[in-house]
């Protein structure tokens, strides 16, 4: 059963009319949650790419709670094909940031996802990913630290400190698309045509990944001060955001890049330079509820 998404209601000055729907009460804040390694309040992409400037192909985890999501930027050199893989309890997805990566989802027609794509996989559904022309390609991937990837017969495991791989068998069906889950969505295409308040684009029982697009000076929900119960990141997907969190001084993010908030930090993002910004944020389903500073 996909599990709903609530989100609290802006507590902003607006007419009479349009809060009689809000609502107030008290929320237990958890203490503010610490930094471990690798997480960081932001990943400048720059850097990255900086870093691995001699690598045609490499990865680096960016996100990792211990019961949360893991989040990793993999590059892959032209002519790669990874390996067939499948998640077993949730749904897995990705951002191209650069590059082509021809796609292959159990059920699902191949296709050619360039820069801006959101795909996603549902669960036990097989897939990989091939780059194709001549450019590396750059993905931002999205699992779940606590579901590793089972592998296809016939592909040959990449290696886990301290695990060792059996041969099993398996009954359930593929998981559906259902929904707001789709294969694919063309950010550039399908979304970035003007103002997106909030869109779920991925949702199940464990993750959920929502698209906010705004000019700088609108009121977008994220501006708002709140924290929530869990961990949360932020991709900037289009121009330039600013961010403020608890503890930390304000980020200056630009496209390509991460910002990651601990369980329990106020924090709030807001769209910055001259034209449109557009944001993906990703936390736990179950944990995804926005808690709004009541007093701001």
């Amino acid at each position: 059963m996909i599990a709903r998404i609530l989100m609290a209601a802006l507590l902003v000055a607006t007419p009479a009319a349009a809060q009689t729907s809000t609502k107030f009460g008290w929320a237990p804040k958890p203490k503010a949650a610490p930094f471990i390694a690798p997480n960081r309040a932001h990943w400048r992409l720059a850097d990255l790419l900086k870093t691995h400037a001699r690598q045609k192909s490499w990865s680096q985890v960016l996100v990792r709670d211990a019961d949360g999501l893991t989040a990793t930027y993999i590059q892959s050199a032209p002519g790669e094909v990874s390996r067939r893989v499948m998640y077993s309890d949730t749904t897995i997805f990705f951002v191209v940031q650069s590059g082509q990566l021809r796609v292959a989802i159990e059920g699902v027609d191949p296709f050619i996802a360039g820069k801006g794509f959101i795909v996603q996989v549902p669960a036990l559904r097989m897939f990989h990913v091939e780059t194709v022309g001549d450019a590396p390609a750059l993905r931002f991937e999205v699992t779940q630290t606590l579901a590793p990837p089972i592998y296809a017969e016939g592909q040959k495991p990449q290696a886990v400190r301290g695990k060792r791989f059996a041969r099993i068998g398996y009954y359930s069906p593929p998981a559906p698309y259902e929904g707001i889950n789709k294969p694919f969505v063309d950010f550039h295409k399908d979304i970035a045509t003007g103002p997106v308040p909030g869109l779920n684009v991925v949702q199940d029982d464990f993750v959920s990944a929502r698209i906010s697009r705004a000019m700088p000076a609108a009121q977008t929900t994220s501006a708002r001060p709140h924290f929530h119960l869990s961990s949360a990141f932020a991709f900037v997907l289009e121009g330039e955001m600013t961010y403020r969190i608890e503890g930390e001084k304000d980020i200056a993010a630009a496209q390509g890049d991460l910002v990651y908030v601990p369980q329990g930090r106020w924090h709030s993002g807001a769209p910055a330079g001259t034209g449109m910004s557009a944001q993906l944020t990703t936390q736990p389903a179950a944990s995804s509820l926005s808690l709004n500073d009541a007093s701001r």
